[in-house]
């Protein structure tokens, strides 16, 4: 058991080391174009699996038993970023017309939410992992249910509050850009749908008493949502009011 604690915390390390040099490559790349890297799929990936490895360490160094969450949040972060390279990512500032202090808010605020989300997704894994091995030796080491369980809820809540406000600053930003709030754009409205989804978990947790089993399985295929919205209308629809010329000279 001790040398699969040493594995976890090598791994821990191993992860740190890497959230370093991430950190340097998004501030290399800030200092390059000389905004912070918002636009397209291969930056928000960037900082979408940022905010995930931030989480993810700050609440693995502060209890052991959280460390199991990398079984999944790990391997998700790496299928992200793969996407992220995969697409277009040209080394150019964003124009004039996109940047403003609400763009700014709406990212970081839909990061925040992805991130949160993110951990439920990873909490929800390992919760069925550890109900479904309950004799087995190496499960022991995950957190217990319960406690699984008021930290999925914490970080659903935390993640719906964020994803409120990044949808009604992206509204703000719309105005300002579009001439109006709200469009019904494939993107926008797959956020709202995605938002719907994890109020009807929060609403389901409180008033029917959804835990456990239900609420992970619940989380585990929410994440489905906010990864279309983030990722896969772009990647499927060519008509979107988010398809835009963001960067100078494209």
């Amino acid at each position: 058991m001790l040398k699969k604690e040493s594995v976890f915390s090598g791994i821990n390390y191993v992860v740190g080391a890497g959230f370093l040099s991430h950190t340097a490559g998004i501030l290399a790349r800030w200092n390059a174009i000389g905004n912070l890297p918002v636009a397209g799929d291969y930056e928000s990936a960037l900082g979408g699996v940022w905010v995930i490895l931030l989480f993810y360490l700050f609440f693995s160094f502060r209890d052991k038993l959280l460390r199991a969450i990398g079984v999944a949040v790990l391997p998700f972060c790496l299928i992200l970023l793969g996407y992220g390279v995969m697409r277009a990512a040209p080394l150019a500032p964003m124009t004039a017309s996109v940047r403003s202090f609400w763009l700014y808010i709406h990212v970081l605020f839909a990061w925040l939410a992805f991130g949160s989300y993110t951990m439920c997704f990873g909490l929800g894994v390992v919760y069925i992992l550890r109900d479904n091995n309950p004799a087995k030796e190496f499960y022991q080491k995950f957190p217990a249910p319960d406690r699984m369980d008021e930290l999925m809820f914490r970080y659903l809540v935390f993640g719906f509050i964020t994803d409120a406000v990044m949808i009604s600053s992206g509204a703000i930003w719309a105005k300002n850009l579009w001439g109006n709030y709200w469009a019904w754009d494939p993107v926008e409205t797959w956020s709202l749908t995605a938002w719907l989804i994890y109020g009807l978990a929060i609403h389901l947790k409180i008033t029917m008493g959804w835990k456990g089993r239900r609420l992970a399985w619940l989380l585990i295929f929410a994440l489905f949502s906010m990864v279309i919205t983030y990722f896969g209308i772009n990647f499927v629809v060519k008509s979107s009011l988010h398809l835009f010329d963001a960067w100078e000279g494209m």
